[in-house]
């Protein structure tokens, strides 16, 4: 709708300065943009998601920005022409004079090569804006623009180790590059859940996957907690496929802690958000005793009595121990908890 919008802005500056008024500059016109914007945008953005997404998600970076821009042009080119049709079919279907070749010539026709110029512009631009920020992160690239981490400072955030289990033999077993196509799906399968209960990826450290939330994001509503369960139900319903394809079905194990933080950005060719503290480390070493003590899940006392009791209620939880953990001098209480169903 933006784009509409700065075309008809253009247009009319254009028509100002040479007295060529090409667009009246009047509601009717302003609001037949708006309409025109919102159903191009709208089927554009629904077969992008349901159908585009799908069949370039494999391609790299120059294919899939050549080929959303294409799709992009081309469907708005004849969602445009349809809706343009409509609307005159409408305007003079009544006074008998309404002609489909006569609108086809005009279409294709005029300002025709300049709408195909300026859409595969702003295809470029679209899809080039939403590959960075695939690669970086929604939200580690808004904080980028706003500077937010530019200045380093304290913050309180919620941490979840996520990893597979047996992963070191898996690896061996399965070859380097059968291992990593598990990954691959693997990771792909928990973008979903994450991005659903506002966490951001952190880190992709080998085979692990490193999520946060802000102290809030993280404990309303245990989003870090069903976050995770949402997960192993994904994973679960591609079972058959994992089975199919490398003959294992991904076990994950998980280590959640809360606490503060000193987020920053580090680095100068390649700069990059980084959160440094005890919170961080203690994290790792919770999700480290998950094979130890036998659970798909561990997490702190600290992180469980920030959740609401309204919520927590809902979830079985049992105590497992007051343990010492690596690199850490305090004690720290650990505690499981199972799905509410």
């Amino acid at each position: 709708m933006m784009a509409f919008y700065v075309y008809l802005a253009f247009f009319t500056a254009f028509g100002r300065a040479y007295e060529e008024f090409y667009f009246p500059s009047d509601v009717f016109v302003f609001t037949r943009f708006t309409v025109a914007g919102f159903v191009v945008g709208t089927v554009v953005a629904v077969s992008d998601v349901f159908f585009l997404s799908r069949i370039i998600r494999n391609l790299n970076f120059l294919l899939t920005l050549f080929a959303g821009t294409i799709f992009y042009v081309i469907l708005s080119l004849v969602v445009l022409l349809l809706f343009v049709i409509w609307e005159e079919y409408l305007l003079l279907n009544g006074s008998g004079i309404f002609s489909f070749e006569t609108r086809f010539r005009t279409f294709f026709s005029g300002e025709f090569i300049v709408l195909v110029l300026y859409l595969t512009v702003v295809g470029i631009v679209i899809n080039s804006f939403r590959l960075v920020i695939q690669r970086v992160g929604e939200k580690n690239f808004w904080n980028a623009v706003t500077g937010r981490y530019h200045t380093s400072h304290e913050e309180e955030r919620v941490f979840m180790f996520l990893d597979l289990y047996s992963s070191t033999a898996l690896a061996e077993s399965m070859g380097h590059e059968r291992y990593h196509n598990l990954l691959h799906d693997v990771f792909k399968d928990i973008a979903d859940p994450i991005t659903v209960y506002g966490g951001e990826v952190y880190q992709y450290v080998g085979d692990s996957v490193v999520v946060t939330w802000g102290i809030q994001d993280g404990t309303k509503r245990m989003n870090c907690i069903r976050c995770f369960f949402d997960i192993l139900k994904r994973i679960e319903r591609r079972a058959g496929e994992y089975e199919k394809c490398y003959q294992f079905v991904p076990h994950l194990k998980a280590g959640l802690h809360a606490g503060k933080v000193i987020a920053g950005e580090v680095g100068q060719e390649k700069r990059e958000i980084v959160f440094h503290g005890d919170t961080v480390n203690t994290a790792a070493r919770i999700q480290d005793e998950c094979v130890a003590m036998g659970e798909q899940i561990l997490l702190s006392e600290e992180l469980l009595f920030l959740f609401p009791v309204r919520q927590l209620k809902r979830f079985p939880t049992r105590f497992k121990g007051i343990i010492s953990l690596k690199g850490r001098m305090a004690k720290i209480s650990l505690y499981t908890i199972s799905d509410a169903g």
